[in-house]
C-alpha cells in the first residue's frame, strides 16, 4: 500500500485524536500506517483516505479503529511494587474510613491489571474481598479477552507456581482464571476521553490509570485527570500511574505521595 499522505495523516491524525485523545506525532506516522494497514486491506479499500471516509460516515467502525491503535502490552502483577503498596497500605487505610471500597482499573486491556487486584486482595482478605472492582478499556476485542479469562505463559510469568496453581485451571499452556476470580471483576466499555462515559463509571476510591496518559497531549492528560479529580476519585482516594509516568506538570490538586515502595497520587481536599 502507497505511503500515507501527509494532509491525509493530518487529517486521520486529527480524527483519531478527537475521538479517543490518543495523539500521532510525525514521528509516528509509520507507526499508524503499521496499525490501519490490515484493516484497510480487510475492507478493500484503496488507500487511508478511504478509510478515513469510511470511519466518518461508518460509526460503527470506531469500535474496530480502537482495536487497532491501542497498544495492549501487560502481565499479571506487573509493576509489583505498586501492587503491594495498593493492597499492604492503601486499601487497609481506606477500609478504616468505610467498609467496602470501590476500586477502578481504567485502560485494563485484556484483563490481567484488574485480576492482579482481585488475587492481591484475595492473598490478603480472603475469598470475601472488601471492593468492588470495575474494569475498562476503550477496545471491545481486548475486553472480550478479558472476560474470557485465557491466558499464555508469558501474561503469568511474575507468578509463583503456588499462585497459578491457586487461581488458574492450567491446561497444557494455556491458563484459565478461576470464576470465583473473575466474579470479582465487572468490565465495562469506557472511552475515558468521553465525558458520557466517564459520568458511567461511578465514584471510586483507587484507580489504576497506568500507562496510558503517555499516549495522549497535554490537552487530553488535563481533560481526563481534571474529570478524575472533580467527578470520579473520592476525598482521600488514590490515583496511580505508571511507574514512570507524572502528571506534575498539569494543573492538579492531587498530592504525590511517596511510599517506601512506589509513588502514587492522592485527593485530600
Amino acid at each position: 500500500m502507497p505511503e500515507i499522505d501527509p494532509e491525509i495523516f493530518e487529517n486521520l491524525r486529527d480524527f483519531i485524536y478527537e475521538k479517543s485523545g490518543i495523539f500521532f506525532e510525525i514521528s509516528k506516522k509509520y507507526l499508524l500506517e503499521n496499525k490501519l494497514t490490515k484493516r484497510i486491506q480487510e475492507l478493500r479499500l484503496r488507500n487511508y483516505e478511504d478509510y478515513l471516509r469510511f470511519l466518518k460516515t461508518n460509526k460503527d467502525e470506531l469500535c474496530n479503529l480502537f482495536d487497532a491503535i491501542t497498544i495492549n502490552e501487560t502481565y499479571f502483577f506487573r509493576h509489583l511494587q505498586q501492587i503491594e503498596v495498593f493492597s499492604d497500605i492503601v486499601v487497609s487505610e481506606l477500609l478504616k474510613q468505610k467498609p467496602i471500597l470501590n476500586i477502578w482499573s481504567a485502560a485494563c486491556s485484556s484483563g490481567e491489571e484488574a485480576y492482579t487486584l482481585a488475587i492481591a486482595l484475595v492473598e490478603k482478605y480472603g475469598a470475601n474481598i472488601p471492593a468492588r472492582i470495575l474494569a475498562s478499556d476503550i477496545s471491545i476485542e481486548v475486553l472480550e479477552k478479558a472476560k474470557n479469562g485465557v491466558y499464555n505463559e508469558y501474561a503469568l510469568k511474575e507468578l509463583s507456581n503456588a499462585l497459578k496453581q491457586k487461581y488458574f485451571d492450567i491446561e497444557k499452556n494455556t491458563y484459565r482464571i478461576k470464576s470465583f476470580v473473575k466474579n470479582k471483576v465487572v468490565f465495562r466499555q469506557v472511552n475515558i476521553v468521553e465525558d458520557k462515559d466517564l459520568n458511567t463509571v461511578g465514584n471510586m476510591d483507587i484507580i489504576f490509570l497506568r500507562n496510558v496518559l503517555i499516549y495522549f497531549n497535554n490537552e487530553s492528560r488535563q481533560k481526563v485527570i481534571d474529570k478524575i479529580y472533580n467527578h470520579i476519585l473520592n476525598k482521600n482516594g488514590y490515583l496511580f500511574l505508571g511507574a514512570t509516568e507524572s502528571i506534575s506538570r498539569l494543573n492538579t490538586n492531587l498530592k504525590l505521595v511517596h511510599f517506601k515502595q512506589a509513588l502514587a497520587y492522592k485527593k485530600e481536599d
